[in-house]
Order: structure tokens, then sequence, then C-alpha cells
């Protein structure tokens, strides 16, 4: 989450003066437009970055009345080699939120000319259709369409020209560090641990890459924040927002889709020593997704040389069986108020009608989109729901005490007909 006072909080729960952004243009540490861009609309987009390398980008069109800010040539103020826009939200009657630095991508001017009639004193135009004192001038109306991605953009572009391997003593945070910080700050995030990695680790090519398969080791991932940093951020963190029907919630729909819901997974190798084929599987034997249920069968297959034994390919499939399990997930579509220090990657709760009561279930953002012209639009996220939570919540229960024993375990049977997964969290605070 960005940054945010605790003034502009109050001010974005209740009525306000319009919201704006203020946009200047950089190339390195010097401004190459002296004031701020006229803004006449935008919009944000924020993917959470294992879903998308580079996670947030930027669409303006800005006024150009004097016809200076499209792009001719590489060096003009707006080009696109090298040109960086600061982006600042200010909320209506408060504070501002930094919504941060973003690459330049695109510029695209969009230019109308009219040819108006004017006096000039001593003009004659010879065989012309006007009068003496009179000529033609050319008045172009201008506005510049940009496009910007966040600063990610920078080290996903700088690849690498020979493979690399950590130093000796390396650890995952050291490491993305010294892939990172030569383009910007890096900040760790409180709760991320870090581990050591082997020497016999090689990055080739693809630094950005590098970057998210080392934080995938400690449950963590990477985003910029709004003063042109890079956070590391863990994947489990609190919900930063409540959103309901009395909190800034103006509609929620959600979506279930049979592609991927798999009910039995094969597994196959071949045996050590002879090279005979191998091979076991296991199914979901009971509930909604019963393998030959009214789901019908639908298998997942998996092959590797690495499974050596038919005990082998028995427990790497009931791993997957659980892997599949923990992943189920239902998406909710979220439009909301204007809430611009939220991020791909936070964790809210989002309050759901359900039975006659509003069900409060915790998610996380995987996407965000916002647009506006003079005054912001809502916001529209995507929240990814855990299943176990989704049942806590529609069942008012604990769903990590009935994994733990201390509850009599959920079935599949009593699994409702609206579902998802993710990871699962306490509810304490359940009503």
């Amino acid at each position: 989450m960005r940054l945010i006072d605790e003034l502009s909080l109050d001010a974005l729960e209740g009525s306000r003066p319009a919201d704006s952004l203020t946009v200047w243009a950089w190339r390195g540490d010097s401004l190459v437009v002296a004031e701020p861009l006229e803004v006449i609309d935008w919009s944000f987009s924020d993917i959470a970055a294992e879903n998308r390398k580079v996670a947030q980008e930027v669409s303006l069109t800005v006024a150009d009345p004097d016809g200076t800010l499209g792009a001719w040539r590489l060096d003009d103020p707006l080009a696109v080699t090298g040109a960086r826009l600061q982006i600042i939200y200010r909320v209506g009657g408060a504070g501002a939120v930094n919504y941060g630095m973003y690459r330049l991508t695109s510029n695209e001017p969009d230019e109308v000319t009219e040819f108006r009639v004017i006096d000039e004193y001593g003009y004659v135009e010879p065989d012309g259709p006007l009068e003496p004192h009179k000529r033609w001038k050319s008045v172009t109306r201008s506005v510049v369409k940009l496009e910007a991605v966040d600063l990610t953009v920078e080290p996903d572009r700088d690849r690498f020209e020979a493979p690399e391997s950590p130093k000796m003593g390396a650890t995952v945070l050291s490491e993305v560090k010294r892939l990172l910080n030569p383009y910007f700050p890096v900040v760790v995030d409180p709760g991320v641990p870090d581990i050591g990695v082997s020497r016999q680790l090689v990055f080739d090519r693809e630094r950005l890459e590098a970057v998210q398969d080392l934080l995938g080791r400690v449950s963590a991932r990477y985003r910029m924040g709004g003063d042109g940093e890079c956070h590391l951020y863990p994947r489990a963190t609190n919900p930063v927002w409540r959103v309901g029907p009395s909190e800034g919630l103006v509609r929620v729909q959600r979506k279930q889709s049979f592609d991927g819901l798999y009910n039995r997974w094969v597994v196959e190798g071949k045996e050590e020593g002879s090279g005979n084929p191998v091979r076991s599987s296991v199914s979901i034997d009971s509930g909604p997704l019963k393998y030959g249920g009214p789901h019908g069968r639908v298998p997942f297959f998996y092959s590797s040389e690495m499974i050596t034994s038919t005990a082998a390919a028995v427990l790497y499939a009931i791993e997957l069986r659980a892997q599949f399990i923990a992943s189920l997930a239902l998406e909710l579509s979220v439009e909301c108020v204007p809430r611009p220090e939220l991020q791909a990657g936070d964790r809210i709760e989002v309050g759901c009608p359900f039975d006659g009561r509003l069900a409060w279930i915790p998610g996380e953002i995987t996407s965000i989109k916002r647009a506006g012209t003079t005054v912001p639009g809502s916001t529209s996220l995507t929240v990814a729901c855990a299943y176990g939570d989704v049942i806590a919540a529609l069942e008012r229960t604990d769903w990590a005490k009935h994994l733990t024993g201390e509850l009599p375990p959920l079935t599949w049977d009593r699994m409702p007909s609206t579902w998802g997964a993710g990871p699962s969290m306490s509810w304490d605070d359940l009503p």
C-alpha cells in the first residue's frame, strides 16, 4: 500500500472537492517541462508482479496548447529516450499520494489545424481571394497521448549479456539488491525472510525473471513504491482495508469457470535400473469434484524421469492434488470509490451479501484499474479469495481449526456452490 496521511484517509471516506493529478516530466535529474502537464484524462492498471513482470501501466492525455510536447526528435522534452513522469494524486480538500515515477514509452500527438483570417496592415496577397490587409493564419490545437510503465522496465530491458551466478555467502535478499540497486533503491518490508543461495545457481539472460525466482524462494514479491523505490514484500499480509456497502463499495460480482478444475492426477516415470514405465494416480473421491461424478473425469498428467518408483509416483500425485486444493480461488470483481493508496498485492476484506447477512471475505488484490477525466472515476479491483477463507466467512467458522483438528473436518460435501481459494487466515473478529 502506498503511504497516505490520516487527513487524506478521512477525506476519502466522505464528500470532498474533486481529486486531481499533478504530473511532472523529468529526464535524469532535470525537469524538461517547467510546469506540470495539464492532464485531460488518465487511466492506471496495476497487476501483481508474479502475473506480469512490469506491473504498473499509465495512460495520459495531456493538453499541448503551443504544440511543443508532441515529439519529433529523439531529444525532444517528452521523447521516449529517457523521459520519466512523476505522478502525484491529490485528494480534494486534503493531502497527496505519491503514485511514483514512470518511464515514458510512447508519445502520440493528436493535432488539429484550423486556418483563420486575421488583420495584418500592409499585407496583400496577389491574385488571392482576400481583400488587402487580410491574411490566413494557421492555428493548431493539440493534445498528446502518453504511455508509461513503472521503473521495473529498466532492469527488465537490461538483460544479462552473459550468465551470472551468486557470490560466496550470498542470500536471496542480497542477490535481489545486487540485481536491482543500479536502477532504484530497494526497501525490504517487514515480514520478508532471508535464506542462503547456492553458487551453482545460474542467472541466464532475463534479469527480472531472476529476481522473481529468487523472491519465490522466500514467498515474497516486488513492486514499485510512490517515491521511485522498489519494495520487497511478503505474500501473506494482514488486510489493509475493509470495503462494504457502507464503506465505499459500489458493486461486487463473482464468477466461476470450470477451466482447470481437475479431479485426478496421473504421474508417470521410469523405474530406476530397468527403465520400465511406472505410473500411479490419485483422485478426488467425494464432493462436487468427485472423479466420475457430475463434474466428470478431468485428469491432469505429469511425467518426469525423476520419478523412478511407484511409491515416488504415488507421493508426487498426492502432492499435486494437495497443491491444487490449496490453489482454488474465487475471483471477486469489486468496484469501489477512488482509493489511490491501494496496490496490487494488498490484502483487503470484501463485504458480500450472503444468506441475509454480510459475509466478510478476505482476499488479495491481483489487479487494479483506475481511470478519470478532470474528476476521477471509481476504482475497479480483482480480488482472489482463498477457498478456505470463503468457507470460513460463509459458514462463520475458522477454517484453520478444521485443518488442525480442533474442529471436525469440513468435507467436500459441505462445500457451497460459490467457492474459491488461496492462503487461509484466522477470523476471530467475525460476527
